[in-house]
């Protein structure tokens, strides 16, 4: 039931940016004379300094993320290997790259097994991650979305109806997060021991799976551990911010946003890379052509070359050095497939 719920809200998210890319491409007349030699051209010009520059902020994340993850598991394991916690986020996110949103749980999986911890507290550690994530990303949307009337934007009345109810959308699903994780971290205890007191004896051995998970949210009791995450998250989100900023330079001419246009692009295409189809992407794609051609008044040439950078920057920049750490670690794609499908 779950998996049809999430395969349902993965169609109309994908159907609605479809939608709304057939539409630009119907009412915007530039799209029917696009020209792929301006495309290439634009892709040649790229200054390789400023695309270096936005590939070192983008890895910078993956290290703030192992940062963030050994501050969540450190009541667990006092001094958690970063070497490890990083090499486990580099191969688990290009698997999601690879695999799409399944490959999520490669991450805890491999760190549970690099730190000899139960996987149970690793997929729960994994979950409050996803949180400070999530609730980062929809506190930025949001921002963003209500600053795009103010930022003098080009008016575009589908796409901007389009954004005021997703900013709508946001509110509710900040509200729910936080609720979320208020209750990660005063109800898991006493919500653990009663499944527990309640679990019928066949399944008693399922005990300390419960335990270990219950275990891994004990990172939202420390008030250090909290504001270090919270710390960890903005610094992931500025560095992501700088990549887009590098990304929209590297192109001939330069495109200069302030500040609240980059936020207003960052969160419109991050609400879009949830719809990400396995080694292809998608949504983030669809979105950034959106917002630079209806929004920025870009033209489809040099907002599809900006749009297929960040792209390759945000969901395949990974793969080689994950490849790397793979060999050296023994493992393949057909075994992460097969760990994937089991979990």
């Amino acid at each position: 039931m779950a998996s049809r719920r999430r395969w349902l809200l993965f169609f109309l998210a994908a159907l609605t940016l479809g939608l709304l890319l057939a539409y630009s491409i119907r009412h915007n007349p530039q799209w029917r004379n696009f020209q792929w030699s301006a495309f290439a051209a634009s892709l040649l010009a790229i200054e390789a300094s400023w695309a270096l520059a936005g590939l070192a902020a983008v890895y910078l994340t993956y290290l703030v993320r192992a940062l963030r993850w050994k501050a969540l598991m450190r009541h667990l394991k006092p001094d958690p290997s970063l070497w490890n916690l990083f090499s486990a986020s580099v191969i688990g996110f290009a698997a999601i790259g690879v695999f799409g949103r399944a490959g999520e749980m490669v991450r805890p999986y491999l760190i549970g097994r690099k730190e000899n911890v139960p996987l149970s507290s690793q997929i729960a550690v994994w979950l409050v991650e996803r949180c400070f994530d999530t609730l980062t990303l929809l506190i930025t949307a949001s921002f963003a979305l209500g600053q795009v009337e103010a930022a003098g934007l080009r008016e575009s009345p589908t796409l901007t109806q389009t954004l005021h109810t997703s900013g709508r959308l946001l509110a509710f699903g900040t509200l729910a997060l936080v609720i979320l994780m208020i209750a990660l971290r005063n109800l898991a205890e006493p919500i653990n021991n009663w499944i527990i007191g309640h679990l019928p004896h066949r399944l008693a051995r399922l005990e300390h799976h419960f335990r270990a998970f219950e275990e891994g949210t004990r990172g939202l009791h420390s008030l250090r551990a909290l504001t270090v995450c919270i710390l960890y998250s903005a610094a992931e989100w500025v560095l992501i911010a700088l990549c887009y900023a590098a990304v929209f330079n590297s192109f001939s001419g330069g495109l200069r946003l302030s500040a609240s246009q980059t936020l207003i692009f960052m969160g419109c295409v991050m609400l879009g890379s949830v719809v990400n189809i396995p080694g292809i992407g998608g949504g983030i794609q669809v979105a950034s052509l959106l917002v630079l051609t209806e929004l920025f008044g870009l033209r489809p040439e040099p907002a599809a070359g900006i749009s297929l950078l960040i792209w390759g920057f945000t969901f395949l920049a990974v793969i080689p050095p994950a490849v790397i750490l793979m060999v050296y670690e023994g493992l393949s794609w057909s075994k992460l497939r097969r760990l994937e499908s089991n979990l």
